[in-house]
């Protein structure tokens, strides 16, 4: 019963973590997007975006042993973490973007079209299936860049044992799983089995709009 009390304790905190993951944190200031219309792909105010490249910002991994979390970043790949389906690049090559609407195409699943907010240079995409803003990326000249992070943490040293993997918008940062949570490790040296794994892998994708 303890054990199951701790991991449903987890997993609400690391839903709260996968929220703020990002350049810049959700913000619960703004309200939810008017929902009463669905989005319009034919009210094409922007343009269409088309896929320019990738761009890999950073990969750490750490791994577990009797001295603590050593750092495997120069001698492992993402391939150790994340399956190829999962690393290889997005099937959506497309950008439709309206005045308040962002569809990814040829993709036309419901999760795909969705609606966003530019605060700065930063742009909110709203999750309708938790409702609040979370990052996506940057709104720059004639170009969007979307933040992809993929995640992985496993804490096996007592007294709980924990794990997620996966991967949403924004960007991780080393605070997201070292930190004072007792959930999470407060240093690598926290590390202390060998089972232990903590791992990011944070890319940027890279979108130029179409010349008319």
């Amino acid at each position: 019963m303890k054990l199951t009390y701790h991991l449903l304790l987890f997993f609400a905190l690391l839903s709260t973590l996968t929220i703020s993951c990002g350049k810049g944190e959700s913000d619960g200031s703004l309200n939810p997007p008017d929902e009463t219309e669905d989005p319009d792909e034919t009210n094409d105010d922007r343009g269409v975006y088309i896929f320019l490249r990738k761009e890999v910002i950073d990969f750490k991994a750490f791994k577990g042993s009797e001295k603590g979390g050593v750092d495997l970043s120069d001698t492992e790949a993402p391939e150790s973490f994340w399956n190829s389906t999962k690393l290889a690049d997005y099937f959506y090559d497309t950008l439709r973007v309206t005045k308040d609407s962002i569809f990814e195409r040829p993709y036309e699943y419901e999760i795909n079209d969705f609606r966003y907010d530019v605060r700065n240079d930063s742009i909110y995409r709203w999750n309708r299936y938790a409702d609040f803003w979370e990052f996506y990326g940057l709104d720059k000249a004639d170009t969007i860049e979307h933040y992809v992070c993929f995640y992985n943490f496993q804490k096996v040293t007592p007294p709980s044992v924990f794990a997620a993997n996966g991967h949403s918008s924004g960007e991780v940062k080393y605070s997201r799983y070292f930190n004072d949570t007792e959930y999470m490790f407060s240093s690598p040296k926290e590390m202390m089995n060998k089972n232990d794994e903590v791992a990011w892998y944070n890319i940027k994708y890279i979108f130029v709009r179409k010349k008319q």
